[in-house]
């Protein structure tokens, strides 16, 4: 990633989907240098994949609300709201909805939006008469985008079909709400991580925060990482270099490694946070406390341990937070 970028809610492509859905292209791999895409999809109850494996990408799933029931190799899991799923390339994997379900789908490699925008309809575009997704479609758009389609979507009770001739691309791992660990984080927040370093194989690593108004990052500076932020709920500002940006529900902010930035809350927010690669959570580990442990007195989110935890993690501190109308200074936007 090389461009900052922001987007709010009304700027995402909407495609209909599966059972009649929404799927909300957040972000391709023009606006992420073909690292990853980020969508946000709302399905209904009985909303149900085929069975298939992907070839060149993995695949992640963060319930914000509903549930399903996600087949994996030869494992059947049961996730609901604050749950996740890591799927990787080369395991054979499906999925079923339900309860109507809002969730976010990361793909890693970027190129999943190619699929969904060869099987699904852009809702900006007339719809044609007698269009739905059908079994064909989903083969066609699957094939010209290195997938496979193994059979039609499961019920409550069947199994995948076995499929050889593919490398896994890792471990899955999927993890209900209270199973992440958490960290006490700025202003008091919540900083949970959803998948580390250990879980990826490194490629990157997924955060979901939830802050009281008016909490605030210091100027800071990544060396090592890019971050995406989108925005779930709530609200603030966040800059990127001479950027300014307001975000609001819904929208989504890329911020590349060695540009300066900072953040402030101008609501309670809750928002979803991408790292690639990973690793950012090692910051968090350092510098928030693990709400597993008791709480030491008077215990603080410091200017101190942000700035030690910094240094182990190959970012900068480069300035305090800044006020609602304040910029980065120019001093800073070199690094």
């Amino acid at each position: 990633m090389t461009i900052s970028y922001m987007a709010t809610e009304d700027d995402h492509q909407r495609l209909e989907w599966l059972g009649g859905g929404v799927m909300q292209v957040l972000l391709d791999g023009d606006r992420t240098g073909g690292q990853l895409s980020l969508f946000r999809s709302s399905a209904p109850a009985g909303a149900a994949s085929p069975a298939h494996v992907h070839s060149r990408e993995d695949e992640v799933f963060v319930f914000l609300r509903g549930s399903a029931i996600i087949w994996v190799g030869d494992q059947r899991f049961e996730v609901d709201e604050g749950g996740v799923a890591f799927l990787p390339r080369g395991i054979p994997h499906a999925y079923r909805i339900t309860a109507d379900a809002d969730l976010l789908a990361l793909s890693t490699p970027s190129g999943l939006e190619d699929f969904f925008r060869g099987a699904g309809h852009d809702l900006r575009t007339p719809k044609p008469a007698g269009w739905r997704i059908t079994p064909q479609t989903m083969a066609e758009a699957a094939a010209g985008n290195g997938q496979v389609v193994l059979g039609p979507p499961l019920g409550p009770d069947d199994v995948l079909p076995a499929h050889g001739g593919l490398e896994p691309g890792g471990v899955p791992h999927v993890a209900r709400a209270g199973e992440h660990e958490t960290f006490e984080w700025l202003g008091g927040g919540l900083m949970r991580v959803l998948l580390a370093q250990e879980h990826t194989g490194g490629r990157f690593s997924l955060f979901r925060s939830s802050s009281p108004r008016g909490s605030a990052s210091p100027v800071y500076l990544n060396r090592r990482s890019d971050e995406i932020l989108v925005v779930l709920r709530g609200g603030g500002l966040c800059w990127a270099g001479e950027r300014r940006h307001e975000v609001s529900d819904g929208g989504v902010v890329v911020v590349p490694r060695g540009v300066p930035m900072a953040y402030r809350t101008t609501a309670d927010t809750d928002l979803l946070a991408v790292s690639t690669p990973a690793g950012l959570e090692s910051f968090f580990r350092i510098a928030g406390r693990d709400v597993r442990g008791p709480r030491p007195p008077e215990w603080t989110v410091s200017p101190e341990l942000l700035a030690q935890a910094a240094d182990a993690t190959g970012q900068t501190v480069l300035g305090p937070p800044l006020d609602v109308g304040g910029t980065i200074p120019e001093a800073l936007l070199g690094g």
